[in-house]
């Protein structure tokens, strides 16, 4: 049923993007790079299917389509806009690359599907508040925190980001997720309820982190960064597209990064790019928003990307899960080798003009 509603909801809102974010118009084992299956012609190849959430994570989609760039590759691409990696998830065998957040693990370890490149570093924006007054703005020591916080309402996201940093909170001050009550909101929702005055505490995300904290009379406790977390955001491809449709795969993750090269090599363009990805998926969001966010959060293009050992953050960050029980042993086995370096790197090449 999960799965079943996150499809419904994929598909209203593909049909009600279609000019935006919506459906197009026109160091682990890898297994063995399968035969080529390229295709020339973009009006009569097969559809690859893309998921992408409303947010940063997936903004560069917005440059690609801005320049057409994946027509001009030969590809056929059809955008679905969910709402968070979480529902990405559950629709899985309805996509087949995900331009994703923090939920890409799950994707890996309970899903079958294998990481091939890092496309934002989303560590910042990602922060534990509380209401002005409250005695947890006034706590210093982990213990102090941890005295405030027992038996206290969460507000997040479970299995996003936001999630994350709310694990990596609880540890950081010795606290179980069996102290605190966990209040499971969509990610609008979680910012929409805060300001309601449900929940004692929230994680606020990207974008709502970066709304003025003093009109919502929130005060930020902690962030990812502080209590020792790191976040990449990923991207990540089925084993069905891997293995028979290697070279759409490749050409399509070599956009990704293409676009990222040109944002970050014109600032005020990038910026506009991501304001009109905002705007054509229904958020709210302004320049000044943009610019603050792109202060904390970054794009990753071909010259980082270069430097990264694709597996090493999934392995660590799926390990972190596996200690606090929300991922199996196999889970975990499975995230180290569902690791296609191979993508990444022939990506890179194709988008370097190599």
């Amino acid at each position: 049923m999960k799965k079943f509603m996150a499809l419904i909801l994929a598909v209203v809102l593909v049909a009600s993007l279609m000019a935006g974010c919506g459906k197009s118009e026109t160091p682990a084992a890898t297994t063995e790079k399968p035969e080529s299956t390229e295709k020339a012609d973009a009006s009569e190849a097969q559809v690859l299917r893309v998921s992408v959430q409303p947010y940063l994570v997936s903004s560069m989609v917005q440059y690609i389509k801005d320049n057409q760039l994946a027509e001009k590759a030969g590809l056929n691409v059809e955008y679905y806009v969910f709402n968070n990696g979480a529902a990405i998830n559950e629709a899985m065998g309805e996509w087949d690359i995900s331009i994703t957040g923090g939920a890409f693990v799950y994707a890996m370890a309970n899903y079958d599907c294998k990481l091939v490149g890092h496309q934002v570093d989303g560590t910042d924006g990602n922060y534990v508040c509380a209401r002005k007054g409250d005695p947890l703005c006034d706590a210093t020591t982990a213990e102090e925190k941890a005295e405030c916080v027992r038996g206290k309402t969460f507000l997040t996201c479970i299995g996003t980001t936001g999630h994350y940093t709310l694990c990596k909170f609880l540890e950081y001050i010795g606290v179980s997720t069996d102290e605190v009550n966990i209040m499971n909101l969509e990610v609008a929702n979680v910012y929409a309820s805060w300001v309601a005055g449900e929940g004692d505490y929230a994680v606020l995300t990207e974008p709502y982190c970066y709304y003025d904290m003093d009109e919502m009379d929130t005060q930020i406790i902690d962030t990812l960064e502080s209590v020792g977390g790191r976040l990449m955001e990923s991207l990540v491809v089925t084993t069905d597209a891997y293995n028979n449709r290697y070279d759409d795969v490749v050409k399509f993750i070599s956009l990704i990064y293409q676009a990222n090269d040109a944002m970050i090599a014109d600032p005020d363009m990038g910026v506009q790019t991501i304001l009109d990805w905002y705007t054509n998926c229904g958020q709210t969001q302004t320049e000044e928003g943009i610019r603050t966010m792109l202060e904390g959060k970054y794009l990753i293009g071909t010259e980082e990307a270069s430097k990264i050992t694709l597996g090493e953050y999934a392995v660590s960050y799926a390990s972190f899960y596996n200690s606090q029980g929300l991922i199996s042993d196999e889970g975990l086995e499975n995230v180290k080798n569902s690791v296609a370096s191979d993508v990444m790197a022939d990506a890179l090449a194709m988008a370097k003009g190599q």
